[in-house]
């Protein structure tokens, strides 16, 4: 979904618009996650908390599956020809990581060599939310150093890394916490088999849009809904693999966002917002900690209120977006531009293209 590579063909409106619809629902998920400490017990929450839970398998399958459509045209050329995706990609992880890790530093110090050990021990484990980045890495490797297997082989893996859910839980708790650190490799894992899909099964799942109807769309949003508060109210599912559900969200993505294109609004904001998905996923983080370190003070009565309640996710949701295009803007003839755009020295390539961010 975040594309480094110069953009020489026609855009898939379809695609900015799962894009930007997806950016959306991951920092609103996030936000419902972040005031949960402080609105716990509230209907208004749980009614946020059943609503994240619904769209959950569908929020980084549908980025990673968009991801691997664009990742196709660069897999088989030669590695001197794709250090955007390689180098590049590793640039902006460590870049956004460092920013991040600096903020932790500002709101909890510690003694330099012990913040320097955990600032490696989370780059290597990819121990905070910019994993999607860290992702992107390993699936471009991974897929380019077997493009030459069999399909199956790498597809039958991934489907039972997803599958294995619990028992890689299990095991990420029991090793990388004693790293003292957390580590997102199980959603590393899982969400392996959405990217090699969207990169080998790109025309395929094109010829979806061929049988988007209305009445098939509200037929698959009743079944995943349900399936969502089924899940939501079942134990048992919540650290069980949710594959099915994900499939049925791509199919279902697909087909409501070649829909939605034919109309301006959704057109428009697919091609504002869904080709600007890097700023905005990358933003988020800070911020999310700075709103921390303030709801750890639960005496403020605002935030005991329902109204705050309803409406924190939406005007996070809602600032992160308007800020991060905003400085993303502003930083677009400057040195500063470097925060979304990957610098020559680091990519060494000579093209004059212009780096296409967020796409």
């Amino acid at each position: 979904m975040i594309s480094c590579m110069p953009q020489t063909r026609p855009r898939i409106e379809w695609m900015d618009l799962v894009k930007g619809s997806a950016i959306l629902v991951v920092v609103g998920s996030h936000a419902v996650i972040l005031m949960e400490p402080v609105t716990h017990g509230q209907p208004v929450q749980t009614a946020w908390s059943l609503l994240i839970t619904v769209l959950e398998p569908m929020r980084m399958a549908l980025f990673f599956l968009i991801s691997g459509m664009l990742a196709t045209a660069a897999i088989g050329k030669p590695w001197g020809k794709v250090r955007r995706r390689t180098w590049g990609m590793t640039y902006l992880y460590v870049l956004w990581c460092s920013i991040f890790f600096a903020f932790v530093y500002i709101y909890a110090p510690l003694p330099i060599l012990e913040e320097l050990r955990w600032v490696v021990r989370n780059l290597l484990v990819a121990g905070n939310g910019y994993w999607y980045l860290y992702a992107l890495i390993l699936y471009f490797f991974l897929a380019r150093v077997t493009r030459r297997w069999p399909i199956w082989i790498l597809l039958s893996v991934a489907v039972l890394l997803n599958l294995f859910k619990s028992p890689l839980l299990e095991f990420n708790r029991e090793y990388f916490n004693s790293l003292e650190t957390g580590s997102m490799m199980v959603k590393i894992l899982m969400n392996l088999l959405f990217f090699l899909i969207g990169l080998h099964f790109k025309e395929l799942l094109t010829q979806i849009t061929r049988f988007a109807t209305w009445p098939r769309i509200v037929a698959l949003s009743v079944i995943l809904t349900i399936a969502g508060v089924v899940r939501y109210e079942v134990s048992w599912f919540w650290e069980q693999s949710f594959l099915p559900a994900s499939l049925l969200f791509i199919v279902l993505g697909i087909m409501l966002s070649s829909k939605l294109i034919n109309f301006a609004g959704p057109r428009n904001f697919g091609s504002r917002i869904g080709t600007q998905t890097l700023p905005i996923f990358v933003v988020q983080f800070p911020f999310m900690l700075m709103l921390q370190q303030v709801f750890k003070n639960d005496d403020i009565a605002l935030f005991n209120g329902w109204v705050f309640a309803v409406l924190f996710p939406i005007a996070f949701t809602a600032f992160v977006v308007v800020f991060a295009l905003w400085l993303h803007r502003i930083t677009l003839n400057n040195r500063a531009r470097y925060l979304f755009e990957i610098p020559d020295w680091v990519s060494r390539e000579r093209s004059r293209e212009t780096t296409a961010v967020g796409s």
